[in-house]
């Protein structure tokens, strides 16, 4: 009796499987067809016995504004919502573009009531968000309502299917099979099973479906929603870790593709909410520094994700020092507001860096996207920085003092392994060229003014108080000999207008030194030339001007103090900055015989 009814219900299986097959022959078709159809979507097709049950083109609309957002087609697959977009410049057959998978228990179908233009409409919730679509008409949402109401139950009703067929063969295969005497029938059949390849294959596929059913792995989808509805990110990585480590121990089998499919859905949505916490908009704030950014940043890199991570976590870090930038005000000194630039940008540049470092300590392929990033946010910083202290006509004092103070907070990096010092140098150069230029020119054309209205006296300062000074202070510049030149305790047996001149030219040269790299040690040479060859013109129209005809002699005197203290003590201060003597200075002595010459043409004995 027993062997009779096996029979019976295995040829019904038979059956059943026949029919099965039947049905099922054609949707399959129908799912391979979206790789002809829809770009990016082979892992929907991967998944055995999924096919496709109605798709039309639907608009979707924002759910608040109800304004339209674009067109969309979307396909309704017996377990799960496939919405895909339409293809801006399609080639060939393929005519959309795959954007998101929904499975059907996970989502419910709103009727949206027929409200002024808002019409045929209906809601997708997939909680916690929610989409709204429009279709061409009301046969087409009524089709579209109708079909996801009856593929939800369908669905309902093969899972609770599976799950009954599961037990059966589970609790089957607990109870033992009591064998006597009489069964030698039964025994030498089910010794053929146990040698059957298929048979084996069957108890296969129910050992491989019952590990696919604990409990724990049974209630995964909704603990994952759970999790990411209450940004519990940390629980939700910890249960993917945790699945996909118990998935690799699982055979390969149409249950494990369908829970691995389950499960690769759950963490693009996971992805795309920590995706939004570190994107820039305009509604969420920046502050509180990269700490902020600290969670998502961790939870991306622990699903694989930390290229993406590294990404937005830089463009997260470079919006808040725009942000902070465009807060700062220009008011008062060049160099307060410098000082608060370099100091907002580079603490910036020193904290992002500091929790680079411990959010992508093992992923050292990710310090160079760092690198590249740093240097892109300094060429914007010092694109804002010289607008404010390299503009053409500041004065070179003002230049020196704001690229030492950039300097020096840039210096501060290298405490994190991060040296900006010859990249900031390489983009201030220009700047750096063109005040030293401006302010040439501004000597040049103060020591023609000056001469202009020369007498060619000794310089008087009333009192030796006023002469101490004088003397004091040329030698804080570099002139140590100056003393010697004080006559009868006021007297400077200088001009005004050289000693006027020499102050100007050693502050130019002080702050150059300031500002010196070895780019601009041509144009430094070049601006020295031009500064001493226009003087030099200047004392050979003084030398042979019938004017001074009785000052002749101490105009000489103002030429060697221009070539033998003044230009020695300009090389001087070269010498010490760059480590050797500018022998390109040493023409300039030349320049001397041309004023004797002059001299001695109209009579002066040298």
């Amino acid at each position: 009796m027993d062997i009779m009814l096996e029979m019976s219900f295995s040829a019904q299986d038979e059956v059943v499987d026949t029919k099965d097959t039947a049905v099922k022959e054609e949707p399959k078709k129908s799912i391979a067809s979206l790789l002809d159809k829809v770009e990016g979507c082979s892992r929907v097709t991967e998944v055995p016995g999924r096919y496709i049950i109605y798709d039309t083109d639907l608009t979707e609309l924002e759910p608040d504004s109800f304004q339209e957002i674009h067109k969309v087609h979307v396909f309704l697959l017996n377990d799960s919502l496939l919405v895909t977009t339409f293809q801006p410049n399609r080639r060939g057959p393929v005519r959309f573009k795959f954007q998101t998978l929904y499975e059907l228990d996970s989502l419910a179908v709103v009727n949206v009531r027929d409200v002024g233009p808002v019409k045929n409409a209906f809601r997708i919730l997939m909680f916690p968000d929610q989409r709204m679509f429009q279709a061409n008409g009301p046969k087409t949402k009524k089709e579209w309502l109708t079909a996801l109401e009856d593929a939800k139950k369908a669905k309902a009703a093969s899972d609770t299917r599976k799950r009954e067929l599961v037990h059966q063969s589970s609790r089957a295969s607990i109870i033992p099979k009591e064998v006597t005497p009489t069964d030698d029938v039964e025994v030498e059949q089910d010794l053929d099973e146990d040698n059957n390849p298929f048979f084996q294959e069957e108890a296969a596929d129910v050992m491989e479906s019952n590990l696919l059913k604990v409990d724990w792995l049974t209630e995964l989808p909704e603990d994952l929603d759970m999790c990411i509805a209450q940004r519990n990110f940390e629980d939700a990585v910890d249960l993917i870790i945790k699945t996909n480590d118990y998935l690799k121990e699982v055979p390969a089998c149409p249950a494990l593709k369908d829970m691995r499919a389950r499960v690769d859905h759950r963490i693009e949505l996971l992805t795309d909410v920590l995706i939004r916490e570190l994107s820039v908009s305009p509604d969420r704030s920046l502050r509180g520094g990269p700490q902020v950014t600290r969670r998502s940043v961790r939870e991306l890199i622990r699903l694989g994700r930390a290229i993406k991570a590294c990404d937005l976590f830089l463009k997260n870090r470079s919006e808040a020092i725009k942000q902070s930038i465009r807060q700062l005000r220009i008011e008062g000194a060049t160099t307060v507001y410098i000082t608060k630039l370099c100091n907002v940008f580079f603490t910036h540049m020193f904290e992002t860096g500091k929790e680079f470092r411990k959010a992508f300590a093992n992923h050292p392929g990710c310090f160079s996207a760092f690198v590249v990033w740093a240097n892109a946010e300094l060429k914007g910083y010092v694109n804002h920085f010289s607008r404010q202290a390299l503009s053409k006509q500041t004065n070179l004092s003002v230049v020196a003092e704001c690229v030492t103070i950039a300097r020096t907070y840039c210096s501060k990096l290298s405490a994190i392994g991060l040296d900006l010092s010859f990249a900031l140098n390489s983009l201030l150069v220009k700047g750096i060229r063109d005040a030293m230029y401006y302010n040439k020119d501004q000597l040049i054309e103060a020591a023609r003014h000056r001469n202009i209205e020369e007498k060619w006296y000794q310089l008087n300062l009333r009192n030796p108080s006023s002469a101490n000074v004088l003397v004091q202070e040329m030698v804080n510049c570099g002139i140590l000999m100056f003393p010697n030149f004080v006559v009868n305790g006021c007297f400077i047996d200088l001009s005004s207008s050289m000693v006027a001149f020499t102050k100007l030219l050693l502050a130019f040269i002080n702050d150059v030194m300031k500002l010196y790299t070895p780019e601009i040690f041509p144009d430094l040479i070049d601006i020295i030339k031009d500064v001493f060859s226009n003087h030099v013109q200047l004392l050979e129209g003084a030398v042979t001007n019938e004017k001074f005809v009785e000052e002749r002699q101490f105009i000489i005197k103002n030429a060697d103090f221009l070539f033998s203290t003044l230009l020695d003590t300009v090389g001087g201060k070269i010498k010490e900055k760059v480590g050797r003597s500018p022998r390109e200075l040493e023409v300039l002595k030349e320049e001397r015989k041309k004023i004797s010459k002059k001299a001695e043409q109209v009579g002066v004995l040298i």
